[in-house]
């Protein structure tokens, strides 16, 4: 895209011409200055309008933009940098005020500083108006973008974009604002400013006196000890002991965060403490504010006998149970019984405070390897190390073991009292069959049935019991499922085994015949199911087939005795259900079943069927997730990306950089995908056979609130050019739903991480050209009457639907390839569907995306 040519009056020569150095204490600028280093300096400057002055030393003067919000670390956060005249090198190092009536009067402090990293050549960049590089300093770190604006009208201001760009250092909501509460820099400057206080501190004096018991303070203590020698850690600043803190919260996901910057630690099930140390003075505070010093002495005993005169670190109090899990019920019971007499641990995971240096704004791999060595970890302290391993394979390995799940930790963020992303959980949400052994009725106003419960064999044969499953239940499961199970009454397995308390009296026992896919976060200490959500019934799977280890092995099971009584009644008799059909040598079970209103899984097989040939070179041999819907798309529905036991062996399964996939490789698999109700297959952009170098780039246009499609179109047909402009061309489809993929073919070569650069910052660059239609940020409440440019699709793990995939949406519509020439005002998309697509096949000539795979390109030379 075209940019403006840069202006050059940002000059030494209009610095010095603005100020009178015999009034001002700004440095005057020194003759044939040079540079040898990178550094960067942001100066917060409270002149008649507060702003932060965002400088970076480049060929011997601090090219200097004025940022009116201030810099964040928030890829959402696209902050206005004005481009002001270049600055001295001097100027890095200048705090204090500048007097009234002069050009820029008011307060200077320095913010941030440290040294940054052109990624690219940075006059070239400049020039050009897309300057990316990287930042070390105290509050800003990783990856940035500036990208010129066009001038407007008669603008006389140069206007530049300051980005953050997506990596292991962004923190959503991490403003300026937020980012004062980290610590500044240690002011060094010409004309030293009185700092403020760092939000959290405070005066021995403002500090409350607490009784034992009650919501507290941390209070300092009235001698802090002063800092010796050099900082612990890099980024380590004297002070004082605070006043007070509040813990870093941890944000639940759904899945564990992708890259290498995190660190994954056991997700302990206890309570929460911060402990604070000063000499042999030790105060144990939970996260609620108590005092919880008194209830607790043998911990603060331990505390008091660690290496250091002061600290404040951050921990949790856990009881264990005989197998080296953490118990939540077990440490109830001990805190009921007076809390101090044994079986309880305290596992310290964070360092904030270290005789007398402020370790907040360090990173937390650096803070973690300065706690290490403060103990032996014998005794009731232990040291919550970070495991080995991608955050995937680590979860994998703690839900292996029972617990609850990991908490992940970016390695490089700074400590913050407050939930954030840099820290988030994730529970073990483990995902298995089971087999149905009866049901408990409905209780209130709901239908159909209450609870399904369920069992499983073990590698002996014998059958177990696990509990029941209450929530994850559409209206019309709940109705089409009581049905099906009333036939099936009858008594209680023979031999079935359970461990606690016997079952509900009132299962209405059926015949083990059916299998349940059940998501669950794990087990209790009797192997019951914990948290169960049902996910659908598995048509694929026979109850011989559900095997598995039995968990707490060492726990006692006794064969189940029912209480004798009468049959129960048979409600809601029905027909049975049609037997299986075979669709070009593919069994499809419960063919009949309705997916969509009126189109059943059987057509969906025949669609698969007839659109085979033109749809497999998109689909076959690429990594696959599938959207399943075992009850149509009106009930539930999940991915799969993991295979499992009772997979057609038409669909194959594998891993590239922890992330799993499906693939298949003919038309057996798309119908293998048919008999699994997978209504919708998702593609990555690479091959199966080279899953870690992307072949194709995916935009997804996608139109917010207010955008009429005939905008999507137009936009798709600019976003052509604009690829076509670089070298690049593009195929088009219907996605099934209301926007536009734009697909561009790649040699495989450049891996994800260039790939998705290049997305990101082509998305941005529309985005900063046309702010008025397009934005690149996710978020739905910033995108009304814009279309998203969505180019997360682009990395690995991440999928777009598939060309000719149906989609669970009504209508049963279709992601349909285009050729440019159907791209018009015109088009209706959901015109596509898996009734028409077939025909609208038979009666072309030419595939609209013919030639596609034949065409060698690459990234431009800067992604390269």
């Amino acid at each position: 895209m075209a940019r403006a040519p840069i202006a050059r009056d940002t000059s030494i020569a209009t610095y010095r011409a603005k100020r009178d150095f015999a009034v001002t204490p700004e440095p005057a600028p020194a003759r044939d200055a040079t540079g040898t280093t990178r550094r960067f300096v942001v100066q917060k400057h409270d002149a008649r309008r507060l702003h932060w002055d965002f400088r970076l030393e480049h060929e011997g003067v601090l090219v200097s933009w004025a940022v009116p919000k201030g810099p964040s670390l928030d890829p959402a956060d696209k902050r206005l940098a004005v481009r002001v005249e270049d600055h001295p090198l001097d100027y890095a190092s200048f705090e204090g005020t500048i007097p009234t009536g002069n050009y820029g009067a008011g307060k200077v402090e320095i913010w941030d500083e440290g040294s940054w990293e052109p990624l690219g050549d940075p006059a070239a960049d400049l020039a050009a108006g897309e300057l990316k590089f990287r930042l070390s300093g105290q509050r800003l770190k990783g990856g940035f973008v500036l990208v010129r604006m066009k001038r407007r009208g008669g603008e006389r201001a140069e206007n530049w974009l300051l980005i953050k760009e997506h990596d292991d250092a962004e923190q959503p909501g991490a403003d300026a604002a937020a980012l004062e509460a980290r610590p500044a820099p240690k002011s060094r400057g010409v004309s030293r400013s009185v700092k403020p206080a760092i939000k959290g501190q405070a005066s021995p004096a403002a500090a409350p006196e607490g009784r034992p018991g009650t919501v507290v303070a941390m209070k300092p203590p009235a001698h802090s000890p002063q800092p010796t020698g050099d900082a612990p850690i890099a980024g380590a600043v004297p002070a004082s002991l605070p006043a007070d803190q509040k813990p870093e919260l941890a944000t639940l996901v759904e899945e564990p965060p992708e890259g290498t910057g995190w660190l994954s630690e056991v997700k302990f099930d206890g309570y929460r403490l911060l402990i604070r140390k000063h000499g042999r003075d030790v105060r144990l505070i939970t996260r609620n504010g108590l005092d919880w010093s008194a209830k607790l002495p043998e911990m603060v005993r331990a505390i008091a006998r660690l290496k250091v005169d002061s600290a404040l670190l951050d921990g949790e109090l856990v009881a264990l149970r005989e197998d080296g899990l953490s118990s939540f019920a077990n440490l109830q019971a001990a805190l009921a019984n007076g809390g101090d007499r044994g079986g309880l641990f305290l596992y310290l995971f964070d360092l904030l405070h270290l005789d007398g240096w402020d370790l907040r704004g360090c990173r937390l791999a650096d803070r973690k390897a300065a706690l290490q060595p403060l103990s032996d970890w014998h005794g009731v302290l232990r040291f919550s190390d970070h495991l080995d391993g991608g955050t995937l394979r680590v979860r994998q390995q703690a839900c292996a073991l029972g617990l609850e799940g990991i908490i992940c930790k970016r390695a490089d963020a700074p400590y913050r009292g407050a939930r954030t992303r840099d820290w988030v959980k994730v529970k073990c949400q483990g995902r298995d069959e089971f087999i149905i052994l009866g049901w408990t009725p409905p209780a209130g106003s709901r239908q159909g049935l209450g609870a399904l419960h369920l069992g499983f064999h073990d590698n002996s044969g014998r059958l177990h019991y696990v509990g029941g499953v209450g929530t994850g239940f559409s209206e019309k499961e709940l109705a089409s499922l009581s049905r099906r199970l009333a036939r099936m009454v009858s008594t209680p397995p023979e031999g079935l085994l359970l461990a606690g308390e016997p079952p509900d009296p009132a299962i209405n026992w059926v015949r083990p015949e059916l299998v349940a896919e059940v998501q669950y976060i794990g087990w209790t200490g009797f192997g019951r199911l914990r948290h169960a959500v049902y996910l659908g019934l598995r048509e694929d799977k026979g109850p011989e087939d559900v095997v598995r280890d039995i968990p707490h092995s060492e726990v006692d099971r006794i064969a189940f005795q029912p209480r004798r009584r009468g049959n129960p009644t048979i409600v809601h008799a029905a027909k049975p259900v049609t037997g299986a059909q075979r669709v070009g040598g593919t069994q499809i079970t419960h063919a009949d079943r309705e997916l969509w209103p009126g189109i059943t899984k059987q057509d969906l097989a025949e669609y698969w069927r007839q659109v085979a040939a033109r749809a497999l070179p998109d689909i076959a041999g690429r990594p696959l997730a599938l959207l399943r819907c075992p009850d149509g798309i009106e009930g539930q529905r999940f991915f799969q990306k993991h295979g499992n036991r009772g997979m057609p062996p038409a669909i194959h399964e594998g891993t590239a950089g922890d992330q799993p996939f499906l693939s298949i490789e003919d038309e057996a698999g798309l119908l293998a995908c048919a008999q699994m109700a997978a209504i919708e297959l998702h593609g990555w952009g690479a091959s199966a056979a080279d899953p870690l170098n992307p072949d194709r780039i995916v935009f997804d246009l996608d139109p917010g609130e207010g955008v009429a499609f005939a905008e999507v179109v137009r936009a798709a047909l600019d976003l052509r050019k604009q690829l076509q402009d670089g070298g690049l061309e593009s195929f088009c489809r219907t996605t099934g739903g209301k926007g536009l993929h734009l697909v561009v073919p790649l040699r495989p070569e450049a891996g994800w991480e260039l790939v998705r650069d290049f997305a990101r910052g082509f998305a941005r660059a529309l985005e900063a050209e046309a702010p008025d239609r397009f934005i690149a940020t996710v978020s739905k409440a910033q995108r009304r009457g814009r279309i998203l440019v969505d180019w997360l699709r682009n990395g690995i793990g991440a999928t777009a639907v598939c060309s000719y995939s149906p989609r669970a949406r009504p209508g049963a519509t279709v992601a349909t390839p285009l050729a440019w020439r159907e791209v018009t005002p015109r088009l209706d998309p959901q015109r596509f569907t898996i009734a028409t697509v077939p025909a609208r096949l038979r009666q072309q000539r030419r595939d609209p995306w013919a030639g596609m795979a034949t065409i060698d390109q690459r990234l431009p030379k800067e992604f390269r």
